[in-house]
């Protein structure tokens, strides 16, 4: 009996303990880079990692693939979209959270296309992580475009100085 008891009374302490450390609030992050530096030198970098996975690209050479041929990859691909998701909870934090009414629903929108290339990485479904890579650029080029669209703007296109100049 005396054995029941001190287990019962062990455990009403653990519990008070854990429930005071939960009632405590999380120490606020240490936030090391403005906004501009996290998008451009980890979102960037880590969307970048991500597309790379879905990328077709056609040259004198033929077309070359980043479809990941073989479970490493695949796995890999999978890695590099959850790392996307969890940057896009980062992104909803008190430090980086712009104070616009239409930031959660862009970081959303990025977060679903990640979760989307998750899936897609996980059921090594190729054509679902080429869809769900076009759904993450079209959301980071649309949030681009709301809120800073000098990313988006290309330099001049050269102009061929043989072309007709009476069209």
């Amino acid at each position: 009996m005396r054995y029941s008891h001190l287990i019962l009374a062990a455990a009403a302490v653990s519990l008070a303990a854990s429930a005071t450390f939960a009632a405590r609030p999380a120490p606020s992050a240490r936030v090391a880079l403005p906004l501009k530096e996290f998008m451009g030198h980890v979102m960037q970098r880590n969307a970048e990692q991500l597309w790379a996975w879905s990328a077709e690209e056609v040259d004198a050479k033929g077309t070359h693939s980043g479809k990941p041929v073989d479970e490493a990859a695949w796995e890999n691909a999978e890695s590099d979209a959850l790392t996307v998701i969890e940057l896009s909870y980062v992104l909803q934090s008190p430090s980086y959270r712009l104070p616009a009414p239409e930031w959660p629903r862009y970081v959303a929108r990025a977060r679903a296309a990640a979760i989307a290339s998750a899936k897609a990485a996980e059921a090594h479904d190729y054509p679902a992580l080429q869809k769900a890579g076009d759904d993450l650029n079209a959301a980071c080029v649309a949030c681009h475009l709301h809120f800073v669209p000098e990313l988006e703007k290309g330099p001049p296109l050269p102009v061929d100085p043989k072309a007709p100049t009476d069209l």
